[in-house]
């Protein structure tokens, strides 16, 4: 009986003397596949027998020497993939293959149409390798059992970044979350980085977060900003995407100070800072009249100057007059809405600030000190316990002995008498000059409880005691008293 292994050598080299003779077909791939079929149906035989025993015993299976080996290789480099085999006897055949089942090398016969791919012995040599060489290779010897030797080549790649959106600009409104990711390639897989712009800390306080994306929950201002991921592995330079993150929201202001003391005759500034995106028209009003942000040198507001530097926005006045003393109120607005925050400008007393808050048995001691730009005339005193609906007043005179650094702080010492002892009671401190009394300052305290003395006074005295001969004494040394005998 011809074995089907004979009739596949047979076919085999039928095939090479057609390539020899009428030269090479047209599709060399589709005729290797069709070889690769015919090779494949000449073991698909019923019949089940003993290779070995068919081809004799002189020959023996082959077996591989070469070890399976994971080649990691840069674009353009070279491998050589070996598949060293002994006893490789007459009528075995070796193979070169694609896991996806492309045919290179049938025995010494390159197959595949491809400069770059040869063959020295049983070893496939690829070069210039690129991302389409990347899979697994086999070396397959036409055995009964298809004996398989794979090789993996696997192409190492730097990183490159897609940030998503792609325009690099993620708009979202306040209050809505937003996620920002970067499609991240690369062989090794590579770690992605995220960092702000300028070194700012994201909002939870870190200066970095890892992954190829970052979701933000709720957004308010402070998410606005650039970001960027910055991805790296072992190859190449780290790669960069960059996203701008713009959260739309309706203004917001912040005044340094909502009440201003100055002198007449004196230049001042108001600030107010206006936050908001698209970025708020800002514009400011004296007593709900709008200023005029160009008046001239004839306008009644020409002493009023207004400027702004990013978000910081200040109106200046000049040479300060008694009738500038009203409200100033900072507007911002966009398509979003609107918010304004009020400043008032006074020529009266700053709020006092405490220097000293002793408690005393029946009242307190207390120390503050004021500013004032022009001479203090009153202080008024307010005080009851927090139960109370009532308020009980005192009035004291400012001293001249009260001015210091030129006539524009004021210090004041008082005792206050007369208070229930160990009880609470809260205190409101006003200063008045020629403008009108001042913002009150609260004061809380706790009188002191009084002392009780107490005067100790000891009695001696003496006893005189007779005793008899016939007294004996009981239990002397404890209670100190005797008995007597009957």
């Amino acid at each position: 009986m011809v074995s089907y292994l004979h009739l596949t050598v047979v076919a085999f080299s039928v095939f090479v003397a057609a390539v020899v003779v009428l030269g090479a077909p047209a599709d060399p791939l589709t005729h290797a596949d069709e070889f690769h079929d015919d090779f494949e149906a000449a073991d698909d035989g019923t019949d089940d027998y003993d290779e070995e025993e068919e081809m004799g015993s002189s020959f023996k299976k082959p077996n591989f020497t070469s070890a399976p080996q994971h080649f990691r290789v840069r674009m353009g480099d070279s491998v050589r993939l070996s598949c060293e085999v002994d006893e490789l006897g007459p009528g075995y055949t070796l193979l070169w293959k694609r896991e996806e089942g492309d045919i290179l090398t049938a025995g010494s016969v390159l197959i595949v149409k491809d400069t770059r791919i040869s063959h020295e012995g049983n070893s496939l040599i690829i070069r210039n390798i690129s991302m389409a060489d990347q899979g697994s290779y086999i070396c397959q010897i036409s055995t009964q059992d298809q004996r398989e030797l794979r090789h993996i080549i696997d192409i190492l790649v730097p990183p490159s970044v897609k940030p998503v959106p792609s325009t690099g600009l993620a708009v979202v409104k306040k209050g809505e979350p937003v996620t920002l990711s970067c499609e991240v390639t690369g062989n090794p897989l590579p770690v992605v980085t995220w960092t702000r712009e300028g070194a700012k800390k994201f909002p939870d306080g870190q200066r970095t977060m890892l992954g190829h994306m970052i979701t933000f929950v709720k957004t308010d201002r402070h998410h606005s900003g650039v970001y960027t991921c910055t991805a790296e592995n072992s190859e190449g330079s780290p790669a960069k995407g960059v996203i701008n993150l713009e959260i739309t929201y309706e203004p917001e202001i912040e005044v340094e100070l909502n009440l201003v003391t100055i002198a007449e005759g004196y230049n001042t500034e108001l600030t107010c800072t206006v936050h908001g995106e698209p970025k708020p028209n800002v514009f400011w009003t004296k007593n709900e009249e709008r200023l005029d942000s160009t008046s001239g040198p004839h306008s009644p507001h020409h002493r009023y100057v207004q400027t702004s530097t990013g978000s910081r926005h200040v109106l200046s006045i000049d040479n300060v007059q008694s009738h500038d003393f009203a409200n100033y109120t900072c507007h911002g607005e966009n398509r979003f809405g609107r918010d304004h925050k009020t400043i008032e400008m006074t020529g009266v007393a700053s709020t006092a600030t405490l220097k000293r808050n002793k408690p005393l048995t029946n009242g307190v001691e207390l120390e503050w000190v004021t500013v004032s730009h022009t001479p203090l005339m009153e202080y008024r005193l307010r005080y009851r316990r927090p139960s109370a609906s009532h308020w009980e007043e005192l009035l004291l005179k400012a001293n001249e002995q009260d001015s210091e650094q030129g006539g524009m702080l004021f210090n004041h010492v008082h005792q206050l008498h007369g208070l229930a002892s160990a009880t609470e009671h809260e205190l409101t401190i006003e200063s008045k000059n020629k403008f009108g009394w001042s913002r009150p300052l609260h004061v809380e305290f706790t009188t002191l409880p009084e002392v009780v003395h107490l005067s100790v006074f000891t009695q001696s005295f003496n006893l005189t005691a007779v005793l008899r001969d016939d007294m004996q004494p009981c239990n002397y040394f404890r209670f100190f008293h005797f008995c007597a005998a009957l």
